[in-house]
């Protein structure tokens, strides 16, 4: 099931965009509109939900469509933000989100249908990846790929590092010591390398796979991710492969249609 959120204070053009995504949306069983008519309560909202995609005015009464996105960016790197605005143009600010479109509602209804389209195959897109089956403790987790920041080698298996956000979804708690317990896939890191390289993931070194989606920087020698404090090594026998995906990952990231107002 896809949770989609709609968040826009005024109501008739949620009605609108509602009856547009549903219209766009083939298969409409597999999709839940949320509607939220102000950045707070949507904030609120991505407490207890995990949403494939949102569509955020910019203009709002309150907290802006840009600042929501900001504050949803700091809990959740990875939702699609779809921009859905009667007037103001896309600000420096704005993209620094990463929004995936850039919706004008004055926009024809070819072109408006066009963008809306593309937005939900993305998010059908991203949802294809693969649940990997982990232990934690006791525990049985099905982890989303999106949640992943990087995967390394650990003793006859594997340890998996998740997004802080992903911890408090999936209820992981500290231990008694403060420490976040071991999640562990019973596989070899190369067979789930192969399920995933897909999917926006990377082999930089025999030692781990890493997730381009929170990659911060790289180096020819060196990377850096998200809220890791490691630097992660890149293999000269990895390094041309790695790269490639990379380069592949960046093109469809920032790849977007241009408005023509058509």
């Amino acid at each position: 099931m896809f949770e989609v959120a709609i968040c826009d204070d005024n109501p008739l053009d949620r009605k609108r965009l509602t009856e547009r995504i549903e219209r766009n949306m083939p298969e409409t069983e597999k999709i839940r509109i949320h509607e939220y008519e102000s950045g707070m309560n949507l904030l609120t909202a991505l407490k207890n939900i995990r949403f494939s995609i949102i569509f955020l005015d910019v203009q709002m009464n309150g907290l802006d469509g840009e600042e929501t996105a900001i504050r949803i960016r700091e809990v959740d790197s990875n939702v699609i933000l779809v921009f859905y605005t009667g007037f103001a143009e896309p600000s420096p600010r704005s993209f620094e989100v990463q929004p995936y479109r850039y919706i004008m509602k004055n926009m024809t209804d070819v072109v408006m249908d066009r963008y809306i389209k593309d937005s939900l195959e993305k998010m059908v897109e991203f949802g294809q990846a693969p649940l990997l089956t982990a232990n934690m403790n006791r525990d049985r987790l099905f982890l989303r790929a999106d949640d992943i920041v990087y995967i390394e080698k650990y003793k006859k298996n594997t340890r998996v590092h998740i997004s802080e956000n992903a911890l408090r979804i999936y209820g992981v708690k500290l231990d008694e010591c403060g420490v976040i317990p071991d999640i562990r896939i019973p596989d070899k890191l190369e067979n789930i390398y192969e399920k995933l390289k897909e999917y926006g993931f990377g082999y930089p070194h025999d030692s781990y796979v890493i997730n381009f989606k929170y990659l911060i920087y790289c180096t020819s020698k060196v990377l850096k991710l998200k809220d890791v404090d490691i630097i992660f090594q890149i293999a000269r026998s990895k390094a041309q492969e790695f790269n490639l995906l990379k380069e592949e990952f960046m093109l469809s990231k920032y790849r977007d249609g241009n408005y023509d107002g058509k």
